[in-house]
């Protein structure tokens, strides 16, 4: 089975996308992973990013965002990086002239022989990262959500 690292800019395309690209993608990747063809992984650092977006940038309400939140804890594993994720990060980061929390998925998927998921620029172009329909269409994964 394969396993996705799925940044804050997937995971919020599972239930957001106005006027948002790969959102097909990223939901062909949850079907997949509801589906048990591959297991999709956040980052504890998600949880985080997420919550701030549906604060202040889609200006949900409290109890939106804490029930929205406890669906993707029920729907994911959420991975703590270690100490030698980390380490791998810094030289991501530095490599590749990425952000360090932006390395840090790199260096979680990597670690675990993982796809990282993302629609980010940065981590696309520095060829850490594969966008989702890519990834999708390479797993044969048709069923959107």
């Amino acid at each position: 089975m394969t396993d996705v690292v799925c940044d804050a800019s997937i995971v919020l395309k599972w239930f957001h996308d106005d006027g948002d690209a790969e959102v097909e993608g990223s939901r062909r990747l949850l079907a997949a992973h509801r589906d048990g063809q591959l297991t999709a992984l956040i980052l504890d650092l998600t949880l985080y990013e997420l919550g701030n977006v549906m604060l202040r940038a889609l200006r949900w309400r409290s109890a939106e965002v804490v029930a929205q939140l406890d669906d993707i804890r029920s729907i994911c594993a959420i991975l703590a990086p270690g100490a030698i994720e980390l380490r791998l990060a810094v030289e991501l980061a530095e490599a590749h002239a990425l952000t360090y929390y932006d390395a840090v998925y790199a260096a979680a998927a990597r670690s675990r022989g993982a796809v990282l998921v993302t629609a980010d620029r940065a981590l696309l172009d520095a060829g850490v990262a594969e966008p989702p329909g890519l990834v999708a269409a390479r797993l044969g994964i048709t069923k959107v959500l």
